[in-house]
C-alpha cells in the first residue's frame, strides 16, 4: 500500500502538490478565524466551537509543517541525490 502511495504521488507534478498544500494553509487558517470569532460564539456551542478550533488549527499547523519540509528539506535531499547520480526518492 505504500508503494502504491509513493508511486501516486510520484506522478504528481510537486508544483501541484505544493498549490495544494498552499490551498490547504489559506483554508485552515481562514477557518480557524472565522470560527474563532465572537460571532460564531453566538451559533456554536462552547464545547464544539472548542474542538472544532482544536482540529482546525491542527490541521493548519500540520500543512505548514509539511509545506515547510518540502521547501526545505525535501529541497536539499533532492539536489544532493542529484550531485551524487542517483535516482531520487
Amino acid at each position: 500500500m505504500i508503494a502504491a502511495i509513493q508511486k501516486y504521488f510520484t506522478s504528481v507534478p510537486p508544483m501541484f502538490i505544493d498549490g495544494a498544500l498552499y490551498a490547504m494553509i489559506a483554508w485552515f487558517t481562514f477557518n480557524q478565524a472565522y470560527f474563532g470569532g465572537d460571532e460564531a460564539a453566538k451559533y456554536i456551542d462552547p464545547e464544539t466551537k472548542f474542538w472544532l478550533n482544536w482540529i482546525i488549527g491542527s490541521s493548519a499547523s500540520l500543512f505548514a509543517a509539511i509545506k515547510m519540509f518540502r521547501s526545505t528539506s525535501y529541497s536539499e535531499h533532492l539536489e544532493e541525490v542529484k550531485k551524487e547520480g542517483k535516482s531520487g526518492i
